[in-house]
């Protein structure tokens, strides 16, 4: 991660063919701007009138569009996940689906439906590239924004929504593109991606996927089997080989906050294709399917179950349990768009257009990765010295302001910087988060600021 925020506005935006060099440099700078105080709004962090006209201008700039200032982002992305394939890396490629509100901005035009009537809005679909042992964030690899004109849902009722918003997991696929020789690339997705084409569309682009299944689907069977794919997977037995597990389940209106012991099944099926599949696509799939479920849930807790479709070998339970990392590995993403609507506050802008939204979030999305690199950041290398990483100018002030007298660990380092933001908990049993890092970085960064304004 790059951490001088100036080299790190150049490299997301510096490459931005936006038809004008005047205008790319003017991207750097409303990047590096909006990076520097990512929660306020375009005026503040513009920081006087000038700048704040060129922006607006920018966004407002019918020849700019939000593929055009993102796709630097998006090509670095790629780049750094076929290297990482290149070492033996297994880069994950998470998608998720995200509603953006700009219901409270009545004035906000070209926006639909994303709910309710009174919810207004555009629908987010994301793929976050992270690296599948550490979870580091290595970036965005895929963005599309969806507005429904005629401020209904396109969802008909089957199996998936029609149009635009049912072709997202397989726009995602297609937009980060084939994967390198040899490497292995896993799209991860909820249930709404349990889409026939999308996972035959992974295999196709040399990809793999693990999807938490939805659907009951026809199997290819013999005579003394289930003939569909749920009722398969849920008349095995818990196998023996795959010892339980304890994970804990967040609370609910009906029960508490909780710990579930798991088991684990898996076993291999060939699904069959769905009636509206046709031409290429229609061909069953040879897939393996892990199911971890709670078999003993408390009186009126509801079962806590997966059942996750994979076209990774799964043989054994050490393969199993792999696929069930990979899939929770999910939370990032989530984290992620967490990080745009809360860190950025990019729901809270007053741009009352739906296509200056969609240029702003070019500038958001990127920093809201960043936002999550840095909380990953304090958890990956914790033993690493910090002077390895980190200005020297950061280390010396905190060192005076805390009044100490070791040499910092990258962990220790974040930890104070943590302190800075708010931090009280304790780090073994809850790390800093992204808000109170980022709250600290903000007033370090600031610190640095006024003290090279004083250097000759």
């Amino acid at each position: 991660m790059e951490l001088e925020i100036k080299t790190w506005a150049e490299r997301q935006w510096s490459g931005s063919e936006l038809g004008d060099k005047r205008l790319t440099a003017r991207a750097v700078e409303i990047g590096m701007r909006m990076g520097q105080n990512p929660d306020m709004g375009l005026p503040k962090q513009m920081g006087g009138r000038s700048n704040l006209v060129g922006a607006y201008r920018l966004l407002n700039n019918r020849k700019v569009t939000m593929e055009k200032i993102i796709r630097p982002h998006l090509e670095e992305t790629r780049k750094e996940a076929g290297k990482r394939s290149e070492a033996g890396q297994v880069v994950l490629m998470i998608h998720d689906g995200s509603v953006l509100d700009f219901s409270a901005h009545a004035k906000t035009k070209g926006i639909g439906s994303v709910g309710s009537r009174q919810q207004q809005g555009m629908l987010l679909h994301s793929v976050l590239a992270v690296e599948a042992q550490s979870k580091e964030v290595l970036g965005l690899g895929h963005v599309e924004v969806i507005i429904r004109a005629d401020g209904k849902s396109a969802h008909n009722g089957g199996r998936r929504s029609e149009g635009a918003e049912g072709a997202v997991w397989e726009n995602g696929v297609k937009s980060i593109g084939l994967a390198p020789a040899n490497a292995r690339w896993v799209h991860v997705s909820d249930r709404e991606s349990d889409v026939f084409e999308y996972m035959g569309l992974c295999l196709k682009y040399g990809c793999h996927f693990v999807v938490r299944g939805r659907w009951n689907r026809k199997l290819e069977t013999k005579e003394s089997e289930c003939a569909k794919l749920i009722d398969r997977v849920r008349s095995l037995p818990s196998n023996p080989s795959a010892p339980s597990y304890w994970v804990e389940v967040d609370a609910t209106s009906k029960s508490p906050k909780r710990r579930a012991q798991m088991v684990m099944s898996w076993c291999a099926v060939e699904v069959q294709p769905s009636l509206h599949v046709k031409g290429e696509n229609c061909h069953p799939l040879k897939l393996n399917v892990v199911r971890v479920w709670e078999p003993n849930p408390p009186p009126g807790a509801e079962q806590v179950e997966w059942i996750v479709l994979t076209s990774l070998p799964v043989t054994n339970a050490e393969q199993a349990q792999q696929v069930i990392r990979y899939y929770e590995c999910r939370w990032l993403i989530e984290d992620f768009h967490m990080c745009l609507k809360t860190g950025c506050r990019y729901e809270q802008s007053q741009l009352d257009q739906a296509l200056d939204l969609q240029n702003l979030l070019g500038f958001a999305a990127p920093i809201a990765v960043r936002l999550l690199q840095l909380r990953q950041a304090a958890r990956l290398t914790p033993d690493l010295p910090a002077t390895t990483l980190i200005d020297p100018l950061m280390l010396r002030l905190l060192i005076a302001h805390f009044k100490l007298k070791e040499i910092l660990t990258l962990n220790q380092f974040w930890l104070v910087v943590a302190r800075l933001g708010g931090y009280v908990g304790q780090p073994l049993k809850n790390p800093p988060g992204w808000r109170t890092l980022w709250a600290g970085w903000q007033t370090l960064s600031t610190w640095v600021a006024g003290v090279r304004l004083l250097e000759p």
